[in-house]
């Protein structure tokens, strides 16, 4: 009777949770499409204006060219970040050395240190080398993320190591170790670390706003920003889809990723 109880118990608290959760979304889907979201004139519904909205912004705007252009800066990034930060996770793990403790150590530091302090000089610096107003200048004070750094390296610690030294008695380098070995066997990490770079890349506004000038490669998050003509609030939930994508689609693993570095 007890666990009947506690389930019903967990239960009722998930699904109040899921209800909150979810009324942000509603109360956005209502203002996008029009409805009526004042509680002091009536109820909470959604409009009919949605479909106008939205073919209003995506053909009458420049919201499609901002979309386009925070996408592939955005999947570059990740990808990169990926590699990056795979090879850290997987050298600071895998290859022993007294000083590894020490390095990852500083590689947590770096989480407590903000962009901002750092964008002067950045600036400074991504001047002189001419990356300025670039994709490479957008992505590159992101590529290694010392959070991911240390899921890799966490999740490392239960790969199995005779697979390591089975594929150097074969004569697989080091680098074919990793892709063919390593990288097959993490893909919930490699999942989990895809969700956190995407939405980093894509949330990102004070970085992309200080180095990019050209009217066409506007990123989405500034683009928000800027006052374009369209319903403010059906641009917001234009702007979310591909994070929803991205999430939904490797959502299987996010968990196991994260428990495996929480451990």
């Amino acid at each position: 009777m007890k666990n009947i109880y506690k389930k019903i118990g967990a239960y009722l608290i998930l699904t109040i949770a899921s209800i909150c959760f979810l009324v942000p979304f509603y109360l956005m889907l209502c203002k996008a499409s029009g409805g009526n979201i004042a509680l002091s004139k009536g109820p909470v519904i959604p409009g009919t204006e949605l479909w106008k909205n939205i073919s209003y912004i995506l053909f009458q705007t420049e919201f499609l060219k901002s979309m386009w252009f925070t996408l592939r800066y955005t999947i570059v990034q990740t990808l990169l970040t990926l590699l990056v930060c795979g090879l850290a996770g997987f050298a600071v793990e895998i290859y022993h050395d007294k000083y590894k403790d020490i390095l990852f150590k500083v590689v947590l530091f770096a989480m407590m240190i903000s962009i901002t302090p750092l964008m002067v000089p950045l600036f400074k610096m991504y001047t002189k080398w001419g990356i300025i107003d670039t994709m490479w200048g957008v992505m590159a004070p992101f590529l290694a993320s010392p959070l991911i750094i240390m899921i890799f390296r966490q999740n490392s610690r239960g790969f199995p190591y005779e697979l390591i030294e089975a594929a150097r008695l074969d004569g697989v380098s080091e680098l074919g170790i990793f892709f063919r070995i390593y990288l097959p066997c993490m893909k919930s990490t490699f999942s989990c670390g895809t969700i956190i770079a995407f939405l980093n890349a894509w949330n990102s506004y004070q970085w992309p706003h200080l180095v990019m000038y050209n009217d066409q490669k506007i990123p989405m998050t500034v683009y928000l920003t800027l006052g374009m003509k369209g319903d403010n609030m059906t641009l917001v939930l234009l702007s979310m889809v591909p994070s929803l994508v991205i999430f939904f689609i490797f959502q299987k693993f996010f968990v196991e990723g994260m428990n495996g570095a929480l451990k």
